[in-house]
């Protein structure tokens, strides 16, 4: 039974199946796309004002990494973070699977 939605046209009806795509390339794209803009300003902000050389210095003194790669690799850390952000606010508002009927209906 289609349970229908306002829309414009009298004739055209969206079941609540159907009302939003919830493919899997959709879903990805909705954790990624954020996760990855959220991470490229959360990496501006953060390198503005800490520097990948002082932080290698003063975590890592042995290891020979250049400020392209500390920059890199905060951009990925960031991206991680944002993106379980993402994905655990993806499957927090995900709508229920089944219909769940009221017993006094």
């Amino acid at each position: 039974m289609a349970c229908p939605v306002n829309s414009p046209d009298d004739e055209f009806v969206i079941d609540a199946q159907h009302a939003r795509p919830h493919g899997w390339l959709h879903r990805l794209g909705a954790v990624l796309w954020p996760s990855f803009l959220t991470a490229g300003v959360a990496t501006v902000a953060f390198f503005a004002n800490v520097d990948p050389e002082g932080l290698r210095l003063a975590s890592f003194p042995t290891w020979e990494i250049t400020r392209e790669v500390g920059y890199t690799v905060g951009f990925f850390m960031f991206w991680v973070v944002t993106g379980a952000s993402s994905f655990i606010t993806l499957v927090l508002t995900e709508p229920p699977r089944q219909r769940v009927r009221s017993p006094h209906a």
